[in-house]
């Protein structure tokens, strides 16, 4: 029998087949304060590295110990993001690190606190933020969003994709009891949604009574056609997507899906088409695809607003619709500021919510799960239970 040496305490042990999982999670639990302290393991059991693209790894990494303000929290699901699959892949054309831990999008529960953390206690659920930021920057004040040092979960800096992670209470966000865990980690996505939404609103825009263009049926598009359906009472809504799939989860979410043709306009040249024409009030951009984009701004009625989650590295932008109809254009990123409000929501629409999750992976599969997640004619939001 093939045997090999780690480290147990002061007195390296033989590690043998007869040395259960179950066992190893238990001594893993004691190196966080979490078991009897006359025991010690050096290691966790598993995380899961993001190497570079392409390259996934399982490490055993030590527990940390939370300080005064962290909360040490045993993760439970990971959803994967467009984000994720563009890190994966060596296509993300934001700011990145490698290694790391991906996941900005999960659930856990809470297994030990420090000294001073008074938001959650052990056996809460919860979920965080995407982003680390100051909380006290001028940008903070207006958008935490924004924060001057802002550092991407999972990105920039180590995500949840590990059977233990540290966070400060101040990124923590607490859930129901009875909160399903593999939904609360759908936190994120749906914040970032919420969040767009409610910047149109702050600008002047509404939502009950108006018709609303979704572009693209990914997660976000997804998410935000049930907010707009289930939060904000807008029953007009319109989502746009050339994948069947997406189509039919966003016509059972409630969702009108146009045909191609109809949203083929030429762009108008003489006020009488621009100004009479019956268009939507508000379109919401998810693509990142510039003709989409333009697009848009084309099919949205005079004084409409266009809010924009996709990302486009350049685009030909008919500036001119802007202006001569009074348009209103918003980006947004990040969800932060909405995450109580979504956990509530998720709450109370629970059979709805759960339809975004199209797949479950263990995280033995975590390779498999990036692959499925690439099929978007077959996959929606992918959950990785740890």
């Amino acid at each position: 029998m093939r045997r090999r040496l780690i480290p147990y305490g002061n007195d390296p042990q033989l590690i043998t087949p007869a040395l259960t999982f179950a066992r190893l999670r238990r001594r893993a639990k004691v190196n966080a304060g979490i078991g009897n302290e006359s025991q010690r393991r050096y290691w966790n059991l598993k995380a899961y590295v993001l190497k570079g693209p392409g390259v996934l790894t399982a490490e055993e990494r030590e527990i940390p110990r939370p300080g005064p303000t962290e909360v040490l929290i045993r993760v439970t699901n990971v959803g994967i993001c467009g984000s994720d699959i563009h890190l994966y892949k060596g296509t993300y054309n934001g700011p990145q690190n490698y290694p790391i831990l991906f996941g900005h999008e999960w659930s856990g529960i809470v297994e030990k606190t420090g000294d001073k953390v008074t938001k959650v206690k052990p056996g809460d659920k919860v979920t965080g933020d995407c982003s680390r930021y100051c909380g006290h920057c001028d940008n903070c004040s207006a958008d935490r969003n924004l924060c001057r040092t802002i550092e991407k979960f999972g990105i920039t800096i180590d995500g949840a994709s590990a059977e233990y992670i540290l966070r400060d209470e101040q990124y923590l966000y607490r859930a129901d009891p009875e909160a399903d865990l593999a939904l609360l980690a759908l936190t994120e996505p749906i914040a970032v949604a919420k969040h767009l939404l409610e910047k149109i609103l702050k600008l002047g825009g509404s939502y009950q009574g108006k018709r609303v263009l979704i572009y693209g049926g990914g997660a976000i598009g997804q998410a935000a056609l049930l907010l707009l359906r289930l939060y904000y009472g807008c029953e007009q809504v319109d989502l746009s997507d050339l994948i069947e799939y997406r189509t039919g989860l966003a016509r059972e979410l409630g969702a009108n899906i146009p045909p191609a043709e109809a949203l083929k306009w030429e762009l108008e040249n003489d006020y009488p088409n621009m100004y009479n024409r019956t268009r939507y009030d508000v379109v919401i951009e998810t693509t990142g695809v510039a003709p989409v984009f333009a697009n848009g701004l084309n099919l949205l009625k005079p004084g409409g607003y266009l809010g924009c989650v996709g990302m486009i590295k350049t685009a030909e932008i008919p500036q001119k619709l802007i202006v001569t109809k009074s348009l209103t254009v918003t980006g947004s990123i990040g969800g932060t500021e909405e995450f109580e409000g979504v956990i509530a929501f998720i709450q109370e629409n629970r059979d709805a919510v759960r339809k975004l999750i199209s797949h479950v992976f263990p995280a033995a599969e975590t390779d498999q799960a990036f692959a499925m997640a690439t099929e978007a004619s077959k996959a929606m939001k992918i959950s990785i239970a740890l």
